[in-house]
């Protein structure tokens, strides 16, 4: 019989021999074994030698069981022996191997049959049957199946399948042979069931090193001193690098610079609690390219019981998901800034309104006063002074409109070189010698569509921010020059679209704005300047300027080295030539019958007492139902009406509608401290109404009202 080399026997099956000693044989496993009385010598246990190197030399097992049959068929004197495998599922035993000398062909054997195989499998017991002739069990036996041995292939746990033993002769299988037999099947049992563990667990690493191979997010497997094991194909494809370049490299090479101590504090206080997860996210730094974002998985991998042996790390490439959070911050903030700036409007709006009435009274008395003193009377000049001061604090007013609502009537065509020649004369008369004042313009003449005393104003606001930023002097640069914008622009705030613009800037050699500090610049109140020397307005006033106007604004800036702010405007085509009018700026005398409508005491008794003054006769009504009831009395001699546009119960426009629907040839015109543009939005019918914005002079209510159609027809 041919046996197996011993450099073939697994360690586990046998005990080792030490050095020096002889190696293990059947001679040396000790004294013989009692069996009923008689010694079983070195012969059987050679054969179980035999019978285990054949199981343990292999991992199928299936496929050496023919050759464990000829064996013990050989050995025992048996004329069959067959291994049947079972199927849990089924409840079927297959053969798997048949030797001897009459073999035939074994069938497969349900065990719902009344069989002695089924019967050893289902109790988990052997089944001996010395004659068989005699047994009912043995209907249907061949005449030379004369003893029978069904021998249950059993674990600690499971039954996989039965080992069926013949001989010819009545009681043959003696009972030396049955504990051989009965060996034979357990070493069989356990070889089988190793061989389906050694099954289960390269199929388990196949799934593993499938799913490490095409998982889409990056792995490896880190030593406990950070470097690198192994990683798969996506974890090389995030660092742009090869597989084999990785290994063996620290774990924190490939981590921004910037964000090293955090993951290295993650990473140690981690290993010092050794056990759990980790989470974090963090910045990788690949081979070539820019850094991303990833998130971070650390866990722990043991071997031999709680021994942790290396780091699993799980990387999720998060960049485009940080990039969006970035955008949904920054569209957040756009949004809350615009939130900001329309509740200021809202704010700014009623501020002017009432600031308005105050101004009309100022500015109406101090005219009048003018008209009723000599013109060299010594008031004169103090009259003047009130009226200045009180046209200067109307443009801030307008100045406030403007965050929300620019007034749409007095937008015209403005030559951008001759506002930017105004500023320059007026920032060098005013500002401190300390600073120059440059002006560079490009060779074209450059058209806007503004409100002159607007655009004014924000370019002053951006010269009065230059100059506070160079407190030692410096040089101040006022810009014009043509910019194309061909796509949505990056860095610019507004609401423009792509097209042609003039873009006006004002550059300063001062102190610079810091980063965190630039993008807030624009915000209302918002101001670095200390206490008393600034409002945070002016560059505020210039966003909603700029805003109203359909453009962009934009600010550049280091710190130390100046900033540059720049406002970029839509050009329009150079107007034609216009002839001014004659006579504005002079009184008017009139006559015929005016009512005035106002809710503001002052401001009517202003209007009624100066509209007397010039000539005409007056009616006086403080709100719109009185007034309507005024009209309905006296239309026939009422010339026109000035009439205010914000008044409770009844407003301008529907008191106006009324008027009309009583005379449709009535003549009004409207007087309001907001911009006419908004609240004649829904009001088609009253937009070509005249309007006076407040507050006024009796010199441009004159105008107004001979221009409204007041007066010289009824003087006749």
């Amino acid at each position: 019989m041919a046996t197996t080399p011993r450099s073939r026997l697994p360690g586990g099956f046998l005990p080792k021999s030490k050095v020096g000693q002889e190696p293990v044989t059947a001679s040396t496993l000790g004294p013989p074994v009692q069996i009923e009385g008689k010694e079983c010598g070195a012969q059987p246990l050679s054969f179980l030698l035999e019978v285990n190197v054949m199981l343990a030399g292999s991992l199928d097992a299936e496929s050496v069981l023919g050759d464990v049959l000829v064996s013990l068929v050989e050995s025992e004197n048996l004329s069959r022996a067959s291994f049947y495998r079972l199927n849990e599922v089924t409840g079927k035993l297959r053969p798997v191997a048949s030797r001897g000398r009459k073999v035939g062909s074994p069938r497969t054997i349900s065990l719902q049959e009344a069989t002695v195989l089924g019967c050893a499998v289902k109790q988990k017991e052997s089944i001996y049957i010395p004659r068989t002739a005699e047994d009912p069990r043995c209907l249907g036996f061949e005449p030379e199946e004369r003893c029978y041995l069904a021998v249950p292939l059993r674990t600690t746990t499971r039954t996989l399948g039965v080992l069926e033993a013949v001989a010819d002769e009545p009681e043959s299988i003696r009972p030396l042979s049955r504990i051989l037999i009965d060996q034979v099947a357990t070493q069989t049992a356990l070889a089988l069931e190793r061989g389906e563990l050694y099954r289960q667990l390269r199929a388990s690493e196949e799934r593993f090193k499938a799913i490490f191979e095409q998982a889409s997010f990056g792995v490896a497997v880190v030593r406990l001193d950070g470097k690198i094991h192994t990683v798969n194909p996506a974890y090389a494809r995030l660092l742009a690098s090869a597989r084999e370049e990785l290994q063996g490299k620290n774990l924190l090479d490939y981590v921004h610079p910037q964000d090293v101590p955090a993951a290295k504090q993650q990473l140690q206080s981690f290993l010092d609690a050794g056990s759990g997860r980790v989470s974090f996210e963090t910045r990788y730094r690949p081979k070539s390219g820019d850094s991303g974002w990833c998130a971070a998985h650390l866990s722990l991998l043991h071997e031999g019981g709680n021994n942790p042996t290396h780091l699993l790390v799980i990387v999720q490439d998060i960049d485009e998901r940080k990039k969006a959070d970035e955008e949904y911050r920054r569209l957040q903030q756009q949004l809350f800034q615009a939130q900001k700036m329309e509740a200021l409007g809202t704010l700014a709006g009623g501020i002017a309104h009432d600031f308005n009435n105050l101004l009309s009274v100022m500015l109406g008395f101090a005219s009048l006063a003018r008209q009723r003193l000599s013109t060299d009377h010594p008031l004169q000049d103090s009259l003047g002074m009130i009226e200045q001061s009180a046209e200067h604090a109307a443009d801030l007013t307008r100045q406030l409109l403007a965050f929300s609502r620019p007034d749409q009537q007095q937008v015209k065509p403005v030559s951008v070189d001759a506002v930017l020649e105004r500023v320059r004369r007026m920032v060098a008369r005013t500002f401190n010698r300390n600073i120059t004042v440059n002006v560079q313009k490009g060779g074209e003449a450059l058209w806007i569509s503004a409100v002159p005393s607007f655009l004014e104003q924000a370019l002053l606001n951006m010269c009065i921010n230059a100059r506070d930023a160079m407190p030692q002097g410096g040089t101040l640069t006022l810009e014009a020059t043509t910019t194309v914008i061909e796509t949505g622009p990056t860095g610019l705030v507004g609401t423009g679209a792509p097209g042609c613009y003039a873009s006006i800037s004002v550059q300063d050699t001062g102190t610079g704005i810091a980063p965190e500090t630039s993008s807030r610049v624009f915000e209302p109140f918002f101001t670095t300047k200390e206490p008393g020397r600034g409002t945070g307005l002016g560059l505020a006033m210039v966003y909603g300027f700029v805003k109203n106007h359909n453009g962009f604004v934009n600010v550049s800036s280091e710190p130390g080295h100046g900033a540059r702010f720049t406002i970029l405007l839509p050009l329009i085509p150079p107007p034609a030539p216009q002839v001014r009018e004659g006579g504005l700026g002079q009184i008017a005398p009139g006559c015929g019958t005016i009512l005035v409508v106002d809710d503001e005491p002052m401001v009517r008794a202003f209007a009624v007492e100066g509209l007397k003054g010039l000539g005409y006769r007056v009616y006086a009504a403080e709100n719109g139902k009185q007034a309507l009831q005024i009209f309905e009395q006296h239309r026939d001699e009422i010339d026109c009406v000035l009439m205010d546009l914000i008044m409770p119960e009844s407003g301008g426009v529907e008191t106006f509608r009324r008027m009309r629907a009583l005379d449709p040839l009535v003549k009004v015109v409207f007087a309001s401290g907001y911009s006419t543009g908004e609240i004649l939005g829904d009001a088609p019918d009253a937009r070509a109404v005249a309007f006076i914005g407040k507050p006024y002079t009796l010199e441009g209510l004159s105008i107004v009202l001979r221009k409204a159609g007041a007066g010289p027809p009824r003087c006749v």
